[in-house]
């Protein structure tokens, strides 16, 4: 099923409004101007009835009434009718409309709006009749003045048409008013749109200038700046991980290629060959690591890893670790130290591992000769820290440290493959905590903090 246009949805919801709103004006102000109409028109009959009791009080010929009345009186829609006490007809005048029998009778001194009797003809016309006795010179006799609203119908007949055709021809100009309007508002979607549409990698530096946007639109034309912002950067990440990541596979290719070409230059011995193939072996292992850290980041990034989350006595874990890298940190002359903890951490036994021996072996590698790496652990502002410190040369590019292949200032003539810090931030990540790099005085120091 195709779906409607926006502009195609506010034209159509604006003209149904339309349409309600037109119809509930028209309908009110018919039904005011009706029941003005009949208001007048009640009020003019009891007038004309206190006036006719006036006349046949002062002793006029009953017959003469209605030549009396024709100049005031529409003959062909108003009503005498006048009866003695012996049901003689006196005065008729149209009275073939008084097809009722249920008038209401009253005396000369009640006749008001409430003694009006009203119903309808059989063609639809309404009349209001008021019926009274009186004593006359001549005797009782029995009043039926009444106004059959002839005129009154063709006045609410034209004035329906008109107000039709006046709100039928309001909502037509204002549906085609209301198309040229939406069209025009909504030129600045149009522009957004065909800005996002004409977005590529060389124009993600472009910022929308939002100033001359509408303030209804002004928030979505920062979210796409945003969003262009951040895929600049992820552009730029992203390339520069190709750069770097074709560099680290390329050197020990090139070795294992390189050897591989001096062997088969020449015959050699069984112990020659031997010696190359363990060192092509070598090579590949490194090749190996490069990509299982790589993807194990990837993996990580996109949370694709299933923590198996325990309570770690920290104490524990790091006399575990200083154990390993006891013979290590004894050759290069650098003591280990733990300051006291009871704390314990909840998180991924093997990964959280991996963390502190990647952060404790830099430091022990980094650190010069008779100089200590100190581990602490502290509750603080709801959060657990831990924090690994040694004396050694500042990390310039605080920010690039925890990119992948960042190993110090030429990440390309620097040992390792720079990817220990990317896979410290990835597992964080995992454990919702963060890890960042601090400069105190001589001291380098990594703080891990896990929310409590």
């Amino acid at each position: 099923m195709k779906t409607k246009s926006l502009r195609f949805k506010i034209i159509s919801l604006f003209i149904i409004l339309m349409i309600a709103n037109a119809g509930f004006m028209s309908l009110t102000l018919y039904q005011s101007l009706k029941n003005e109409l009949i208001s007048r028109d009640n009020t003019l009959l009891v007038n004309r009835a206190d006036q006719l009791v006036k006349l046949i009080n002062s002793g006029i010929d009953i017959k003469t009434l209605p030549i009396y009345f024709q100049r005031m009186m529409d003959m062909q829609q108003d009503i005498i009718y006048i009866t003695d006490a012996n049901n003689k007809i006196l005065v008729d005048t149209n009275s073939d409309i008084l097809f009722t029998d249920h008038l209401k009778t009253t005396d000369t001194k009640n006749i008001d709006l409430n003694m009006i009797t009203s119903w309808e003809t059989e063609s639809g016309v309404p009349v209001s009749a008021i019926n009274f006795t009186i004593e006359s010179p001549i005797g009782v006799l029995n009043v039926v003045i009444a106004k059959a609203s002839f005129v009154r119908i063709s006045m609410l007949s034209e004035y329906l048409s008109k107000i039709l055709i006046i709100s039928l021809a309001s909502i037509l100009f204002m549906g085609i008013l209301s198309f040229w309007l939406i069209k025009h508002g909504l030129r600045d979607i149009r522009f957004l749109s065909q800005i996002t549409a004409k977005t590529d990698i060389h124009t993600l530096s472009q910022t929308i200038n939002i100033s001359q946007l509408p303030n209804e639109l002004k928030s979505l034309g920062d979210s796409l700046n945003i969003m262009r912002k951040r895929l600049k950067n992820d552009f730029i990440k992203l390339t520069q991980l190709a750069d770097d990541l074709a560099h680290e596979l390329r050197t020990p290719i090139n070795a294992i290629k390189l050897q591989n070409e001096i062997m088969l230059q020449r015959s050699r011995s069984v112990e020659e060959y031997e010696s190359i193939i363990i060192s092509n072996i070598e090579e590949l292992d490194k090749l190996a690591k490069i990509i299982e850290n790589v993807l194990f980041i990837a993996r990580a990034e996109n949370k694709n890893i299933i923590l198996n989350r325990e309570s770690l006595n920290l104490s524990d874990l790091i006399d575990e670790i200083y154990n390993l890298f006891s013979f290590y940190a004894e050759e290069k002359q650098i003591t280990l130290l733990k300051e006291p903890t009871t704390l314990t951490v909840s998180a991924d036994h093997l990964l959280f591992t991996r963390i502190l021996m990647n952060l404790i072996s830099n430091a022990i590698k980094y650190s010069p000769a008779n100089t200590q790496v100190v581990t602490q652990c502290k509750k603080e502002k709801n959060q657990l820290l831990i924090c690994i410190s040694n004396i050694g040369d500042e990390l310039n590019q605080h920010e690039q440290i925890f990119t992948r292949f960042w190993r110090g200032d030429n990440a390309r003539t620097t040992e390792g493959n720079g990817l220990g810090l990317s896979i410290v931030q990835a597992i964080m990540t995992l454990h919702e905590g963060k890890v960042s790099y601090e400069r105190i005085g001589k001291h380098n120091v990594f703080i891990l903090a896990f929310p409590c």
